[in-house]
C-alpha cells in the first residue's frame, strides 16, 4: 500500500510531497481513510502532471491567487489506484484526514530513532 500527496502553487510555486507506505498490519485503517474520501466527486488529474497546474478556483468565483493544488494517489494491491487533484478548499473532511494522516506518517517516519543505552 502506497499513498501520495503532494501540494503546489502558493506564493512561491513549490511543490511539496510526502508518502505514507503503512504495514500490512495497519492497512484495514488506512484503508477506510481512503474509503470514505469522495473520489467519484473530485475532479481526475490531468495526465500532463501537475506543476503547471492553474490556480485554484473556490465555487464558481475566479482563480485564487497563489493559492495551492493538491494531488492525492492511493494504491494497493497492485491493482487498485485512485486519483484526485483538488483546489486548497476541498481539502476538507476526509481528504484533510487522509492528508494529515500521510503527512503525519512522514514526520514519524523521518523524526530521528532514540538511541538505546
Amino acid at each position: 500500500m502506497e499513498i501520495d500527496v503532494a501540494r503546489t502553487g502558493g506564493f512561491a510555486g513549490i511543490t511539496r510531497r510526502w508518502t505514507a507506505q503503512p504495514p500490512p498490519e495497519e492497512a484495514s485503517e488506512w484503508i477506510s481513510l481512503i474509503d470514505r474520501c469522495p473520489w467519484d466527486d473530485a475532479p481526475t488529474p490531468t495526465p500532463t502532471g501537475r506543476t503547471a497546474a492553474p490556480a485554484p478556483v473556490v465555487a464558481d468565483r475566479d482563480p485564487v491567487p497563489d493559492g495551492f493544488v493538491w494531488w492525492i494517489r492511493a494504491s494497493w494491491s497492485g491493482a487498485f489506484t485512485k486519483e484526485a487533484e483538488l483546489p486548497d478548499d476541498a481539502i476538507t473532511g476526509a481528504w484533510r484526514e487522509l492528508v494529515d494522516a500521510v503527512r503525519d506518517w512522514n514526520r514519524e517516519a523521518d523524526a530521528p530513532r532514540s538511541r538505546e543505552r
